[in-house]
């Protein structure tokens, strides 16, 4: 069986993207920014109202929302119950977040993919486009952050799981005596 230290190295390998995409949606929110501010300074100061631009805006939340998912994940920024797991052990606490890993989150990944999958295809097949006269020229791309989160996501919870091993697999700390 692989050592902790191996676990832990290979964690970090796979973690790297995910934080170079983390780091890049930087760029995302401050073009998400700029766009809803011209929408609000067009649409209540000149009177002017482009559809593009407003789906524009939900794009761009959409893409940070997705994509960011497995950041968020990654820096321990995610929803957390601690009710409980505070008090347990470290090994403990590991032994809890690979169940956690292998039977909440990695089938919540793949059900996400297998559902979304046909729906980015189907819209992929027929070039949709946006219902609104002036909206987006395409949805498909839209629409394939959603598979795009449940690869992510599920990368990011392999990662945790190697961490989580690891943490399980290496000696008790040795605990100092007063």
């Amino acid at each position: 069986m692989a050592s902790a230290q191996t676990l832990r190295r290979t964690a970090a390998l796979m973690e790297r993207p995910i934080e170079w995409i983390g780091r890049s949606l930087g760029v995302l929110v401050v073009m998400l920014v700029l766009l809803l501010f011209a929408v609000v300074m067009l649409r209540y100061g000149w009177g002017q109202a482009w559809p593009w631009m407003r789906e524009g805006v939900q794009a761009l939340n959409a893409a940070v929302f997705l994509l960011g998912a497995s950041y968020a994940l990654q820096q321990g920024e995610h929803v957390r119950i601690d009710v409980f797991s505070r008090r347990f052990s470290p090994r403990l606490r590991a032994i809890v977040e690979s169940a956690c890993i292998v039977f909440l989150l990695l089938p919540f990944c793949v059900f996400v993919f297998m559902v979304s999958d046909h729906y980015v295809w189907a819209s992929i097949a027929i070039s949709e486009r946006s219902p609104e006269p002036g909206g987006l020229p395409l949805v498909w791309p839209i629409k394939a952050l959603i598979p795009a989160m449940a690869l992510l996501l599920g990368w990011q919870g392999l990662a945790l799981l190697l961490r989580a091993l690891a943490d399980v697999l290496a000696p008790p700390a040795a605990e100092s005596v007063p």
